[in-house]
């Protein structure tokens, strides 16, 4: 009899066990945030939040950091969560409305993040600033110079070198000049995507097979998160393009990205109102499972003619030459009101080695 209380306990403590390793991460409104980054105290990457803001599991860590392009970085011990939920602020940045005038450029100056994950490991940082001006009267935005810091990077990890840069220059710097309405009619077509509204703070974008994606609204932002990869993968095979579909169903594929604007009476998004984004793409190369990070906060904005855009292109590259230094992105940061990196994320960052 004692034996099989024993077996019982065992069996009740580890349900309990396995219970707590399961982390809900949720907005101030109570909604799940998708896409949170969450890391071990060694910066190792967990996992990331699904579309519901669910870790299913912490792997054992008693405490985790909880990072987000657009919410304070967070530190957290797992034990002490009630039911495993846990609420993230805003991280409060924001950026001065822009004043309508009669200037065919409007300028968005982003800084960037690149941050490349090998079996979970960071191996490989990057990051820097880009300006970049969209020309409204022909629909069509027109990029600077790359002005980066030093890259970060493990050095038996080169092979990432190849993909950060490639990470970055896909990535890193763009901005969002689609009308909100164009993005969800090209979903709708091309991804079988259909918008359903829950409230006026929240609304759900779904294919066949159910949601993937989500967009809420807080503070006067607007904040959308995909399921690309999802929504690519079912359009494939709902299309028959059998070769793409197994592709990236061999190499576990998977893409979703973070959009923030600034809302506004049109509730469109375009270069005028872009505050921030991030994407996410994870898949197995040859040497194994690599994850990317890009993060793009957007830190001056107005209008310009093409004079002063030429104007500011020259003032930047004179002011940081070919590259920055790390020490200068830190500045640069600090001078725009860009949130912080995690203290976990600095010291991940601090143990690579720098091969410049």
């Amino acid at each position: 009899m004692k034996k099989f209380l024993l077996m019982v306990a065992v069996v009740i403590m580890t349900a309990v066990s396995a219970e707590a390793q399961k982390i809900e991460v949720v907005d101030s409104n109570g909604h799940g945030i998708p896409l949170v980054s969450v890391l071990a105290e060694d910066g190792n990457l967990i996992g990331t939040t699904d579309l519901n803001g669910i870790v299913d599991n912490v792997k054992g860590a008693k405490k985790v950091a909880l990072t987000h392009v657009a919410y304070k970085p967070q530190l957290v011990t797992v034990a002490a969560l009630a039911n495993g939920r846990v609420t993230m602020e805003d991280n409060d940045y924001d950026l001065d409305e822009i004043v309508v005038k009669p200037k065919p450029y409007v300028y968005v100056e982003t800084l960037y993040r690149v941050y490349v994950y090998r079996n979970d490991s960071l191996c490989y940082f990057m990051s820097g600033i880009m300006p970049n001006a969209y020309n409204v009267q022909k629909k069509k935005l027109e990029h600077g110079s790359y002005y980066q810091a030093r890259a970060e990077y493990c050095a038996n990890w080169g092979a990432s070198i190849t993909w950060g840069a490639r990470a970055e220059r896909y990535g890193a710097g763009k901005v969002v000049t689609k009308s909100l309405e164009n993005s969800e009619q090209q979903m709708k077509e091309k991804y079988f995507v259909t918008t359903t509204v829950n409230s006026p703070s929240h609304s759900t974008y779904s294919n066949p097979q159910g949601i993937v994606g989500q967009i809420t609204r807080t503070n006067g932002q607007v904040r959308m998160t995909i399921d690309a990869g999802k929504a690519q993968i079912y359009a494939n095979e709902a299309n028959g393009e059998n070769r793409k579909l197994k592709l990236r169903q061999e190499k576990d594929y998977e893409y979703q990205f973070i959009l923030v604007w600034e809302e506004n009476e049109e509730h469109t998004t375009s270069a005028e109102n872009f505050i921030m984004d991030s994407n996410h793409w994870e898949y197995n190369d040859k040497k194994s499972h690599v994850k990317f990070f890009i993060e793009n906060y957007a830190t001056d904005h107005y209008y310009m003619d093409q004079e002063e855009w030429k104007a500011r292109k020259k003032a930047i590259k004179e002011e940081y030459g070919s590259s920055m230094t790390l020490e200068q992105v830190a500045e640069y940061e600090r001078k725009h009101n860009v949130p912080e990196l995690s203290p976990v994320t600095i010291q991940a960052i601090g143990k690579l080695k720098s091969q410049w």
